[in-house]
């Protein structure tokens, strides 16, 4: 029986370059596969003449450039968010000229299909592992990845094959929409929000929008400071939940569950309802994100600012590529 953590311990990757075998040791057999394959992709010139060099983006309605679109735009996004403020509508005063760099050439690569787009946007997640926290490494491909890939791996236009080589473009679809809506769930606020008498939010003293939190707190007859146990660099607020966001999020609160098991039900084919498709099913899941994010900021008097314009892209992302594994009869099978 193989052992993880044996292997974790023991195995080695192998190399093979010309006549030279070079030994990565603690390298895990996943890793193996994974970084072998990349290799063998990087180095196959033969793909290289097949595929164009770039594609010239279409403006059609069509599901796969719907997605495409969503893609790219999710990375623009990025790159003016990083220079300039949309709620003010003025440049940044500490702008993140790499950041803006990689997301801009992310979004080119992607939106003109570059050769090796996909792996290219990629990079974002290693470069902000090093300039911001190594624990982005992990946050970074549990949500760039599935971002990166899914509309890929749903849609035959994209000429993708399964990842590594191995298994199916649906099968790894799947996972990739699993772990992504798993992520985003573990930090929704519609429980709290749901259960709770009041959110709790803390400040550290470094944070940029400091003064603004406290400002508004303090306007608010529904916000009050909460003792921050000994550390006095801390702020804590504690906004009061209402009846009516109460009730909203009640409804998200059934609203997720019914969503991911009629996506479930409709993408194996055990719930037979032909009106409900997974693309419908994936409207009411993307929807309660939606819920989630104007929830928090109606109880937080934050309001519905252009910063949440991300969700857009996010959401034109998710759901095309629901719509392409799952709805679109040919797609995302191969």
């Amino acid at each position: 029986m193989w052992n993880p953590v044996k292997e974790l311990l023991f195995s080695a990757l192998v190399i093979y370059h010309g006549r030279q075998v070079i030994y990565l040791p603690l390298i895990p057999r996943v890793w193996m596969m994974m970084l072998s394959n990349i290799y063998r992709l990087l180095t196959d010139f033969s793909l290289m003449k097949e595929t164009p060099t770039y594609t010239t983006p279409a403006l059609s309605a069509d599901p796969a450039n719907i997605a495409l679109w969503a893609q790219a735009s999710f990375f623009i996004y990025m790159c003016a968010t990083s220079i300039f403020e949309l709620d003010t509508m003025t440049l940044s005063s500490d702008p993140d000229y790499a950041f803006t760099a990689m997301s801009g050439v992310g979004a080119a690569v992607l939106l003109f299909q570059v050769r090796y787009s996909r792996l290219i946007a990629l990079l974002i997640v290693p470069m902000l592992a090093i300039l911001e926290d190594p624990f982005f490494l992990i946050f970074g491909l549990l949500w760039f990845g599935p971002l990166i890939f899914l509309p890929a791996l749903a849609y035959d236009e994209f000429g993708q094959g399964p990842l590594f080589g191995v298994w199916t473009r649906k099968g790894w679809g799947t996972v990739l929409l699993t772990l992504f809506i798993l992520f985003n769930i573990m930090d929704t606020g519609v429980p709290d929000i749901a259960t709770e008498d009041q959110i709790v939010e803390d400040y550290e003293s470094d944070y940029d929008g400091l003064a603004d939190v406290v400002a508004e707190c303090e306007a608010a007859s529904d916000c009050s400071f909460l003792d921050a146990e000994g550390d006095e660099a801390e702020v804590i607020t504690a906004w009061k939940v209402g009846s009516v966001e109460k009730n909203v999020a009640y409804i998200g609160m059934i609203l997720l569950p019914l969503s991911i098991l009629a996506l479930i039900g409709k993408a194996t084919g055990l719930l037979k309802i032909e009106r409900l498709t997974p693309t419908i099913a994936g409207v009411a899941l993307v929807g309660f994100f939606w819920i989630d994010t104007i929830l928090w900021n109606t109880v937080t008097h934050a309001g519905i600012s252009l910063e949440e314009l991300y969700l857009l892209p996010v959401s034109g992302v998710i759901l095309m590529s629901i719509h392409g594994l799952y709805t679109a009869p040919t797609s995302g099978t191969k």
